[in-house]
C-alpha cells in the first residue's frame, strides 16, 4: 500500500542532488529545479505519515519511548557521522593546502559557517536548529530527529486518539502562526519551525487516512501530484513564509490521496515499480552523500580543468553538462547503494529495525 510513498522518497531526493547540482543545463535553470530545495518539505510531511503510521499508539511507556528513540538514532546518525567525518577531512585538506602551497580557498579552515562551535552542534545533532554546516543536507536531520522525540512524547503522555488529534491540531495551528508572522524576527528559527509543521502535518494526515481511508481511482492523486509539482515550479513568486505554510498542505493531499490509491490501475504500478521504489529504500543515502559527491565534483572542475564558475554555476558545454549530470546522479546512486547495504543495514540491525 506504502510503496508509491518510497516512490516518491527516491525520486525527491534525486531533485535535491539536481537542486545543488549547479551544472549549466536546462534541467537545472528551470524553475522546478531551482525551488527544488521544497522537496525537503515534503520529506518532512512524509516523515511525519509514516512514523504516525508505524507508532502511533504504540509508545506506552517510557521504555518504548526510549526503544522508539534509539531506533532513530540508529537510522540517521551513522551516515550523518560518517559523512560529517568527509567534510572535517576537508577542512584538515585547506589547513594543509594553506600552510604547504599557494591555494587560497572561498572560506577559511574552521571558520565562517564551518567553524568549531558547528562542529560540536553537528556532534550533538543541533545545528539545524539556527542554520547549516559542513554537511548542508543535514540540517533538516538534526531538525528531524528531535521532532521525533517530541512526536514520542506526545503520543505517550496522549494516549488517548483524540486527545492526540486535537493536541496535534493545536500544535500545527502554533507553528503556523509562528512561520506566518516571526520569520522576520526568528530568522534562523524558519529551520525547526518548518520541520516541525510539515512533521505534524504529516501526523495529522495520517490521522485522517486511518479514519477516513477508502480506496480511490489514479485520477485525485494525480491530481494533487500535478498541483504539488505546480506549486513547487511557481513557488519563487511567494513570500518565503507563504511557501513553507502552503506547501505542506500541498504535500499531505498528495500523500492522503496516493496512501488510498487502488493497487490495480497503471499509476499505481508505475509508482510501485521496483527501480524506484529501491531509489526510496536508498534516498537517506542519496540525501546525505550527494553534498560531498557534488563538492569533489566542483573542486575538480575548478581547480584542476580551470572550468568557469560563473555565479557559482559551472560552465561545461551543452552536451558534457548533460553527460555530467547523469553521471553524477548515477555515482551517488551507486555510492548510496553501498552505504545502505554496507553500512547503514548493520546499525539497522543492531537496532532491530525491520
Amino acid at each position: 500500500m506504502l510503496l508509491p510513498l518510497e516512490t516518491f522518497r527516491g525520486v525527491f531526493a534525486l531533485v535535491i542532488v539536481l537542486h545543488h547540482l549547479k551544472i549549466n543545463t536546462p534541467i537545472h535553470t528551470s524553475n522546478f529545479i531551482q525551488n527544488g530545495g521544497l522537496v525537503v518539505d515534503f520529506f518532512f510531511v512524509l516523515s511525519g505519515f509514516i512514523i504516525a503510521y508505524n507508532y502511533l499508539g504504540k509508545i506506552n511507556s517510557t521504555e518504548e519511548l526510549i526503544l522508539f528513540q534509539k531506533k532513530r538514532f540508529y537510522r540517521l546518525y551513522p551516515l550523518h557521522l560518517l559523512t560529517l567525518i568527509f567534510f572535517i577531512f576537508i577542512e584538515v585538506l585547506k589547513l594543509l593546502a594553506i600552510k604547504y602551497t599557494t591555494f587560497e580557498p572561498t572560506y577559511m579552515p574552521f571558520d565562517s559557517f564551518n567553524n568549531y562551535y558547528s562542529l560540536v552542534s553537528n556532534f550533538f545533532l543541533l545545528h539545524g536548529w539556527y542554520g547549516w554546516s559542513y554537511n548542508l543536507p543535514s540540517w533538516s536531520i538534526s531538525t528531524e530527529f528531535y521532532t521525533y522525540l517530541i512526536f514520542a512524547l506526545i503520543v505517550y503522555k496522549f494516549i488517548n486518539q483524540n486527545k492526540i488529534f486535537y493536541l496535534l491540531i493545536f500544535l500545527s495551528l502554533v507553528i503556523f502562526l509562528l512561520e506566518h508572522n516571526g520569520l522576520e524576527s526568528l530568522k534562523n528559527f524558519i529551520y525547526p519551525t518548518r520541520c516541525i509543521y510539515s512533521f505534524f502535518i504529516g501526523v495529522l494526515t495520517y490521522c485522517f487516512f486511518r479514519k477516513y481511508y477508502k480506496t480511490v481511482s489514479y485520477i485525485l492523486p494525480l491530481i494533487f501530484l500535478l498541483l504539488s509539482l505546480i506549486f513547487i515550479s511557481k513557488s519563487h513568486n511567494l513570500a518565503t513564509n507563504y511557501r513553507y505554510i502552503l506547501a505542506p498542505l500541498f504535500f499531505a493531499l498528495t500523500i492522503f490521496f496516493t496512501a488510498n490509491l487502488k493497487e490495480d490501475n497503471f499509476y499505481y504500478n508505475i509508482l510501485s515499480n521496483k527501480f524506484t521504489v529501491y531509489l526510496g529504500s536508498i534516498s537517506y543515502g542519496i540525501y546525505m552523500i550527494h553534498f560531498g559527491v557534488i563538492w569533489f565534483f566542483r573542486q575538480i572542475s575548478r581547480f584542476f580543468f580551470n572550468i568557469n564558475d560563473y555565479n557559482e554555476i559551472l560552465i561545461f558545454h551543452k552536451n558534457i553538462s548533460l553527460l555530467l549530470t547523469i553521471f553524477i546522479l548515477a555515482l551517488v546512486i551507486f555510492l548510496s547503494h553501498i552505504s545502505l547495504h554496507y553500512f547503514e543495514n548493520k546499525f539497522r540491525i543492531k537496532s532491530k529495525i525491520s
